[in-house]
């Protein structure tokens, strides 16, 4: 028999584990140590948002010869795209890029990873864009996607499951 999706428990991360939603209680309660589908996409996309509003320091060059550090914390977040056009065809590509690959390098509970940028209004300095991916849960692999803006004057990234 095939388990329902809605249905499937999955063991939350070890940050939401610790996260402490009723302080004032001493003993926890169970749903503390279990998600649904809901509560893990909610968690993912909660943490796919403090990640693109993270910045970092673009050290591609200066760090070629420590390959592993791509994939460490000195690298989590995005770096000021204050500076980019989203009318330039090149800035455009190399946002949806750059998000692509942050977020393959730090939310490995996403797999199969595309993002796909809405066209730009006028003169608007917000980029509106999509994630598609598969959750790397077992036995089913669901499919979930976010919608995303990104306001390019502040960097301030705000993701909601769909």
């Amino acid at each position: 028999m095939r388990p329902d999706r809605q249905h499937l428990l999955i063991k939350p991360s070890v940050f939401d584990r610790l996260l402490d939603d009723h302080p004032r209680e001493q003993h926890e309660h169970q749903q503390h140590f279990v998600f649904d589908l809901r509560k893990l996409k909610q968690a993912v996309a909660r943490d796919m948002e403090a990640l693109l509003n993270s910045r970092n320091i673009d050290l591609d060059h200066a760090l070629e010869r420590f390959p592993e550090s791509q994939d460490s914390m000195i690298d989590f977040g995005i770096t000021d795209l204050s500076s980019l056009s989203l009318l330039d065809p090149g800035d455009r590509a190399y946002l949806r890029d750059k998000i692509r690959i942050t977020v393959e390098r730090h939310e490995p509970r996403l797999g199969r990873i595309r993002v796909s940028l809405d066209p730009p209004s006028g003169n608007e300095r917000m980029l509106r864009f999509r994630v598609d991916a598969i959750l790397k849960v077992l036995p089913t692999k669901p499919p979930v996607s976010f919608d995303a803006t990104l306001q390019l004057s502040s960097n301030a990234c705000q993701i909601r499951e769909t």
